[in-house]
């Protein structure tokens, strides 16, 4: 019955005579990819397995690489197993929260931008749950084989994988001064020519929108090429129809900075000033506003 029941599953991690691990599983060109992210990896082709050296830190990276499949584990091993989960629950938990409190206050001393530290902060925690280790015991082959998780088994893209190699910078560079952590290697940008649409294309799409809020949205941010984020915190009197140019505040990086305005933008947002008025923000929700006071506000247009 129980070897029936150990054909079924997908995985088996098993240990032999001489306390070696061997790993077996019915083809899957995931899980195959997926273990030779793991150290010392080999394919024996008579019996088909994969052995590995019986090592505690193997079996580990075994357990974290198939962490979301049916794993059977011998018998000979659940004490191990069971040793491993209390350590990674147990002590590198209790040692997050001090870590990360650190490179908080490091951030908002340094004024970074709340996406920033958000960011960085998921990628020193998840770093440091995937190497179960402390900060002072990290070394370069730790870094190396996380980013090589991200992008073989995670398969993230150049930008996440870069957003990553700052966050680790940042703490074991610039606070735990590291040097090894200079040594990384960023990866190759991807070479992806842009989409670029056609006069027609751009009018097709502003014609099609009967909305003048909305409009007005797409027009801002096409012509003068404006983020999302940056639309959505422009002030009416950020729009300068004197210099015909638009003041962009606290943009990426903390930076201000002027785009061009067109004279075809500047008469759509006056039509829709005199119809939505605006107080504080040029695109706001729609809510009753006191006449006078737009018409103090957009004076100088």
């Amino acid at each position: 019955m129980d070897k029936i029941k150990i054909i079924d599953l997908k995985i088996k991690v098993l240990k032999d005579r001489e306390d070696n691990l061997m790993v077996s599983f019915p083809y899957n060109p995931q899980f195959v990819q997926k273990i030779k992210t793991i150290k010392g990896h080999r394919w024996h082709p008579g019996d088909k397995y994969w052995p590995f050296p019986g090592t505690n830190e193997t079996l580990e990276r075994i357990l974290k690489v198939f962490e979301a499949e049916e794993i059977y584990i011998d018998p000979a091993l659940q004490g191990i197993v069971s040793d491993l989960r209390k350590k990674r629950s147990g002590v590198v938990e209790s040692e997050l929260s001090p870590v990360l409190e650190d490179l908080r206050r490091e951030f908002f001393s340094r004024k970074y931008s709340y996406r920033t530290i958000k960011g960085y902060l998921y990628y020193n925690r998840d770093f440091l749950r995937f190497v179960n280790k402390q900060p002072s015991e990290i070394n370069d082959n730790d870094i190396k084989n996380y980013l090589l998780y991200l992008a073989e088994e995670k398969q993230s893209a150049t930008s996440t994988l870069n957003h990553a190699i700052n966050a680790l910078k940042f703490y074991y560079g610039t606070m735990l001064k590291k040097k090894f952590v200079y040594e990384v290697r960023r990866p190759r940008k991807d070479k992806k020519l842009p989409v670029v649409l056609s006069k027609e294309e751009v009018a097709k799409i502003l014609n099609s929108v009967d909305n003048l809020k909305h409009k007005a949205i797409l027009m801002i941010a096409y012509s003068s090429g404006l983020r999302v984020s940056e639309v959505v915190k422009l002030k009416v009197e950020d729009i300068d129809s004197n210099r015909m140019l638009i003041h962009i505040k606290g943009s990426k990086g903390r930076k201000d900075r002027y785009t061009l305005l067109s004279q075809t933008v500047l008469e759509t947002i006056r039509e829709y000033l005199r119809k939505y008025r605006p107080q504080k923000w040029l695109f706001e929700g729609a809510r009753e506003v006191d006449t006078y006071q737009q018409e103090q506000r957009t004076r100088y247009l």
